[in-house]
């Protein structure tokens, strides 16, 4: 009798725990909705803290972080889709269980007991295997970039120049998988541009002294324009916050997870933004001549560009846009003005 006593006594105890913890959570979720709106009043907030993606539209914000004083957002997907609703920091200290469930349950873990045990070779060998799996999506996404130009032609132009008659080679050096882009006259050539993607594990903390001291030095080793595609598997917050603002007038910097089919980089910045296109799978890239056409006017059937639109469209500056053009043996410059006709044929 006693003993059933005391279990009930337990049940009913659980239960009231049970129920505490769900009007908790339920006011924390109140709470969330409300102070969206001030949150993004005060602050733009460019990528979730739960999954990193880079969110573009106020309506695509759902709350944010449930977690007591945090003011983190979480996405609409992982919010109703995936029933996330702490962000990824504190999604460590919250068990998210039951995604078949609509009742999602929310359990608080206990402080683990200290594994003492040595698990060196395991954690080397984990690291090993983790390098060869990013070797090989860099790899991949080298060879998928080579049959990208192979289609469409070489990338064609840089920032203070439109690369005639270019052609492209990819070799492996140091572990980095390298594409230059150049122009051959009798026996030399002339690298005009330098694609460089690398493998980059972005587990464990973020370093971005180290990131910007490899970027740096890596560049120093290749002429032309540089442009930098990092390779993950799973990019963490401080990696994706480092690359959506990264500024630099020496080259551009991307982030690629294959694995997902994203793609990060500052869209602030209009001559990285332009590049974009050659390195997301979710794009046609265009070369020179064909991008021209497409941000042309058509009058009397023939095509027209200004420098003023051709600077804006490229990131060019609006100092340098004129020679640029005048290179262009397809182009016609309109004397007196800043338009030129795209030639016939």
């Amino acid at each position: 009798m006693g003993k059933d006593s005391g279990e009930g006594h337990r049940e009913s105890k659980l239960e009231s725990v049970r129920k505490g913890l769900e009007i908790d959570i339920a006011e924390r979720e109140r709470e969330a909705k409300e102070r969206l709106d001030e949150i993004l009043s005060e602050k733009r907030m460019e990528f979730c803290s739960r999954c990193g993606k880079k969110i573009g539209s106020r309506t695509d914000w759902a709350g944010k972080c449930l977690w007591e004083d945090c003011e983190e957002l979480v996405c609409r997907g992982c919010w109703d889709v995936n029933k996330y609703k702490f962000c990824r920091k504190h999604s460590r200290e919250v068990v998210e269980e039951g995604d078949e469930d609509p009742k999602k349950k929310l359990v608080f873990r206990e402080e683990e007991p200290e594994i003492k045990a040595d698990l060196s070779e395991v954690l080397d060998e984990h690291e090993e295997s983790r390098k060869s799996k990013l070797q090989y999506y860099a790899s991949e996404y080298s060879i998928w970039l080579q049959k990208r130009m192979g289609h469409a032609g070489p990338l064609d132009w840089t920032p203070t120049k439109y690369v005639q008659k270019a052609r492209f080679r990819s070799e492996k050096k140091e572990g980095d998988y390298i594409t230059e882009v150049y122009t051959k006259r009798w026996f030399w050539k002339s690298t005009k541009l330098t694609v460089i993607i690398t493998p980059y594990d972005s587990k464990g903390e973020f370093d971005e002294n180290s990131l910007n001291a490899y970027l740096h030095k890596t560049a120093r080793r290749f002429k032309g324009y540089r442009l930098f595609v990092l390779v993950t598997d799973g990019a963490g917050i401080g990696l994706t916050h480092f690359v959506n603002r990264f500024h630099d007038n020496a080259f551009s910097l991307f982030l690629a997870e294959p694995k997902k089919g994203h793609l990060n980089f500052n869209i602030k910045e209009p001559l990285t933004t332009s590049y974009s296109e050659w390195f997301s799978k979710n794009k046609e890239p265009l070369n020179f001549m064909g991008r021209l056409k497409k941000i042309g006017d058509t009058v009397s059937g023939r095509t027209v560009v200004s420098e003023k639109a051709v600077a804006k469209e490229f990131g060019f500056d609006e100092r340098e846009v004129g020679d640029i053009l005048k290179s262009c043996k397809f182009l016609d410059p309109v004397k007196g003005t800043d338009t030129y006709l795209l030639k016939k044929g």
